[in-house]
């Protein structure tokens, strides 16, 4: 089962709802692929952003370091 539907509007577009589930067995072949490759960007979007969220989180504590804001002041870095 994907966690995500690909909705089509009446204007050609598609909508990712991650809100709801889609079974697989209500997918043609043609759509079990697209729904396969949609599964695979989403998964590495996810990852990409897991990794700038704890690299904003790890840039946090850094700053806040004193050793860090000493070595601002004095212009090693």
């Amino acid at each position: 089962m994907f966690n995500f539907r690909i909705i089509n509007t009446a204007d050609g577009n598609q909508i990712i709802d991650r809100n709801l589930k889609t079974p697989y067995d209500a997918l043609t072949p043609t759509q079990m692929m697209e729904y396969m490759e949609m599964d695979n960007s989403l998964a590495f979007m996810d990852r990409m952003e897991r990794k700038a969220r704890e690299k904003a989180e790890h840039m946090r504590k850094v700053v806040k370091n004193p050793f860090y804001r000493m070595a601002c002041m004095v212009g090693l870095i």
